[in-house]
């Protein structure tokens, strides 16, 4: 594991289709992680500016992002959802307009509880067969993309925590 806790698994061989796997230690609860990818609220904090989300089987996830003065918008359609363990979304269109076959562009999490934090991979599979370079910049994307998750909620989960206030003498129990 690399020190910001996300791990890299590269596609063995020269297979077509381009499939990046990342593997992201979060300190937080499940619950948290799993609102933060599901939640329209939630996902405008860390993934895009703002975002339409219903995470439940053949509905959708509309997201927008802010590039200078025009709006880039990407339509996705959960094919699988498990709560709190597993998400599955094919991109209809991933921003860079509607595709005109069927959609070949899939993204799934995982979501599992271990030694008190969440293990969260993410496979994102196209079918398409970009070249290194373009390979790279998505492998790079994700890296932060992940990274922007992890700080969301690992911050959620200690502004959540309630603060322990040291008692003052008067509030001390009197010793016997």
């Amino acid at each position: 594991m690399k020190g910001n806790g996300l791990e890299t698994q590269k596609r063995p061989g020269t297979t077509p289709g381009s499939k990046i796997t990342k593997r992201v230690w979060i300190k937080a609860t499940i619950e948290t992680v799993y609102k933060a990818l599901t939640d329209s609220k939630e996902l405008a904090q860390w993934f895009c500016d703002r975002a339409s989300c219903d995470a439940s089987e053949r509905k959708e996830l509309v997201a927008y992002w802010k590039t200078g003065k025009s709006v880039q918008k990407g339509h996705a359609l959960f094919t699988r959802v498990i709560p709190e363990s597993l998400l599955e979304l094919v991109w209809i269109d991933d921003g860079s307009g509607e595709q005109e076959q069927k959609p070949s562009h899939t993204l799934s999490y995982e979501i599992r509880s271990k030694s008190d934090m969440t293990e969260l991979i993410m496979i994102d599979s196209d079918d398409s067969n970009p070249d290194e370079e373009t390979r790279e910049i998505l492998d790079l994307g994700w890296n932060s993309v992940l990274l922007e998750l992890k700080d969301h909620c690992e911050r959620k989960e200690r502004l959540a925590k309630p603060r322990r206030v040291p008692l003052t003498r008067s509030q001390k129990a009197p010793e016997d």
